[in-house]
């Protein structure tokens, strides 16, 4: 578990970019990283990474709202997949959905 105090760097630290992958399963993100997480667990670890990055607060969020064009919640037309975001000195970076079994559920 990500501990708040590990993510923010020591005064006059420089932090390097922060690469976040947004695991969603049915339109729902469900990991960040690879870790299991709830909609909430993943818009407070959203915001306290894009927060050491000087994004402001709860911009990372938004970005991906953005990109999504829904909310952080749901992401309700969206297929199973990994969504890249890069953080990075007050910047938010993102790469298109990368889907899972698009074929499967095409046929489904």
């Amino acid at each position: 578990m990500t501990v708040l105090a590990d993510i923010f760097p020591a005064e006059g630290e420089f932090l390097a970019p922060d690469e976040v992958v947004i695991t969603f399963d049915g339109g729902v993100p469900v990991a960040i990283d690879g870790e299991t997480v709830s909609v909430a667990e993943a818009r407070r670890m959203l915001s306290a990474r894009g927060e050491a990055q000087r994004i402001g607060r709860g911009e990372a969020c938004a970005a991906l709202e953005r990109r999504a064009g829904r909310g952080c919640a749901s992401l309700a037309n969206a297929v199973s997949g990994e969504l890249h975001l890069v953080l990075h000195d007050g910047r938010v970076t993102a790469q298109d959905l990368n889907p899972t079994n698009t074929e499967e559920k095409r046929e489904q």
